[in-house]
């Protein structure tokens, strides 16, 4: 049967197992369901979730030097956070506690970045309530302009 997890993991598998850029993401206003779609998907397939601020050893370990902690520093983390898992795909939610902390071109930064780490040994799905749309589109790799879901409008 084709239920709306398997046809939305699908789709992100379908990015995430690209050969070149493996980021997607998950976007929305506050209260979409995203963390619960993030979270559901993860039971459902097998997939590593990672919830940013509450779990130990993330945010937690930005103490005294979130300042200082730039998006290279996050995308770095990124790419060693997906080199330790055994999973075909980490989704990474509550990224927004810190990229709350930075500037607009900070994480307008950190976007296209992330949207471009290469050789990564597992995909990432970023799940994030700081981008809309089109601004997301605009920081995404040419060919991955719909690397995303977009939950806004959509209310729990």
């Amino acid at each position: 049967m084709n239920t709306p997890y398997e046809q939305t993991g699908a789709l992100f598998r379908a990015y995430c197992n690209q050969l070149r850029y493996r980021t997607a993401w998950i976007i929305g206003a506050p209260l979409t369901g995203k963390s619960t779609l993030a979270r559901q998907l993860c039971t459902h397939f097998g997939w590593r979730y990672l919830n940013y601020t509450l779990d130990e050893g993330y945010f937690d370990q930005l103490q005294g030097r979130l300042e200082t902690y730039q998006p290279d520093d996050l995308c770095h983390e990124l790419s060693r956070w997906s080199a330790a898992t055994t999973q075909s795909i980490l989704i990474v939610d509550e990224l927004d506690a810190l990229l709350s902390c930075w500037q607009p071109q900070q994480q307008r930064s950190f976007a296209h970045r992330a949207s471009r780490l290469p050789e990564l040994p597992c995909g990432l799905l970023l799940v994030s309530n700081l981008f809309e749309a089109t601004t997301l589109e605009s920081l995404l790799p040419p060919s991955d302009r719909r690397a995303y879901i977009d939950l806004s409008g959509v209310s729990q």
